[in-house]
Parts: C-alpha cells; sequence; structure tokens
C-alpha cells in the first residue's frame, strides 16, 4: 500500500468510527427514551451487546471480514503490518469486552431491587458523554494508526499489546476519574 492509500483509509476509517458512534449511540438513547427503560435493563442490554459482540470475535479470531469494507481493508493491513501481535490484540480487546459485559450484568443486578427506576436521560449530559466517549475513542485510535503506521516491520511491534493494555488501563482510570468529577459538576448544577 501507498503511503497515500493508507491515509486515505485511515481517513475513512476514523470518519466510519465517529459516524457510527453518533448514530448507534443517538439511536440508543431515543430507543431508551421512547420505551422507558429501568436502570436493570439498562445494564443488561448494553451487558448483552457486548457479550454477543466478544463471543462472536472469539469465535472469528482470525477473520477479517467486516460488514463495512473500510474495516476489513484496515484489518488485512494491520494483520500483515502487526503479525502475532495483530491476533493477541484482537483477542484482549475481546476478553475486556467480556469483562466489560460481567461488570455491566454485576451493575444491573445490584440495580435489581429498586422498582420503578427509570432510567432518565438529560440530552445536555448524554451531549458532554458523546463528546467525552468521541474524544476518548479518536485519541485511542490516533495513538494505535500512529504506532502501527510508523513501524518498518512486526519486529517494531513486539510486545505492543502488553504495552497498550496497560496504557488503556491508566487511561481508563484517568477517564473515570474525570467522568465521576463530570457527573458531581454536572448534578451540582
Amino acid at each position: 500500500m501507498t503511503l497515500d492509500e493508507i491515509k486515505k483509509m485511515r481517513r475513512q476509517q476514523f470518519i466510519l468510527m465517529n459516524v457510527l458512534l453518533i448514530i448507534l449511540i443517538t439511536l440508543y438513547l431515543t430507543l431508551i427514551r421512547v420505551i422507558g427503560v429501568t436502570s436493570s435493563q439498562f445494564f443488561i442490554t448494553l451487558g448483552v451487546v457486548l457479550l454477543i459482540q466478544s463471543s462472536i470475535g472469539f469465535i472469528r479470531i482470525n477473520s477479517t471480514k467486516s460488514l463495512f469494507s473500510i474495516y476489513e481493508k484496515v484489518s488485512l493491513y494491520e494483520k500483515q503490518k502487526m503479525g502475532a501481535e495483530w491476533k493477541k490484540q484482537r483477542k484482549m480487546s475481546y476478553i475486556w469486552m467480556l469483562i466489560t459485559s460481567g461488570f455491566l450484568f454485576m451493575q444491573a443486578y445490584w440495580n435489581r431491587g429498586i422498582t420503578g427506576d427509570f432510567f432518565q436521560i438529560d440530552i445536555r449530559y448524554m451531549l458532554l458523554m458523546l463528546i467525552f466517549i468521541l474524544l476518548l475513542s479518536n485519541l485511542s485510535l490516533f495513538i494505535h494508526v500512529k504506532k502501527v503506521d510508523s513501524s518498518i516491520s512486526a519486529r517494531d511491534l513486539k510486545g505492543y499489546t502488553r504495552k497498550t493494555n496497560l496504557t488503556a488501563a491508566l487511561l481508563g482510570a484517568v477517564s473515570a476519574i474525570i467522568f465521576i468529577f463530570i457527573t458531581l459538576f454536572y448534578i451540582m448544577i
């Protein structure tokens, strides 16, 4: 692949990821508002989605097939560029999805006794969270793209999955703290 083809592919990847995130989150929140969902149902739904996604991912761990051709193209490119790290990274992402799914199920279990607790959506707060999610997703993808695209061979990426997971854990902790402060600030206003 030429440098221009890679740049075009990455630009399309960023655009599609952002469009999908905006559409899916908006659709999900709209459905919640229209149907009326308890917080337990909210967490169960998200947990089931992540469980299904991780299960399908484990079944198709070596596959580069995707509903969107750009993601298939990116997978083929990264599989060739990253070598064994590509499979390790995919496996770890599915493991994290599974762990997150478990946490969501536990949260649903803890909220099950609360009756009449319908999930309330404040548009300004959800817009703030959408922006926060988009920023984190884009930052994460940007760092990944920079590292993969700047590598010369698969040897340059040896240990990349381990380093990425440590960085993600640190970024996740910082993000959780920021999320808590944003939520507390928003509640107090």
